[in-house]
């Protein structure tokens, strides 16, 4: 693994060798397995559904009492800027 230069000191790369060499005894063999086994249950496990709540009604979609005029403006807008560009390619194509 290559290393930059540091001009604080030296780097923490995080790298741990995957066979370190050092010997395994017995307890730590054991540990490993049973956490790797409470690992794989919890993992495997059925995911927990919470019961929901019967008094909430069904949430709607937030509008402003305004958004009728909202659309109106919008859809003015966007029927100007294509009138824009129609008027610009109509000159274009024939000439004025």
């Amino acid at each position: 693994m290559l290393r930059t230069p540091s001009i604080f000191g030296p780097l923490n790369s995080g790298f741990v060798p995957f066979a370190s060499g050092a010997p395994i005894d017995e307890t730590t063999a054991a540990d490993a397995e049973t956490e790797t086994a409470e690992v794989i249950a919890r993992v495997s496990a059925a995911p927990v559904v919470e019961p929901a709540e019967l008094d909430v009604a069904p949430r709607t979609a937030w509008a402003p009492a305004s958004s009728a005029r909202i659309r109106i403006v919008e859809a003015l807008v966007v029927a100007g800027v294509c009138g824009y560009f129609t008027f610009g390619l109509l000159s274009t194509v024939f000439g004025r």
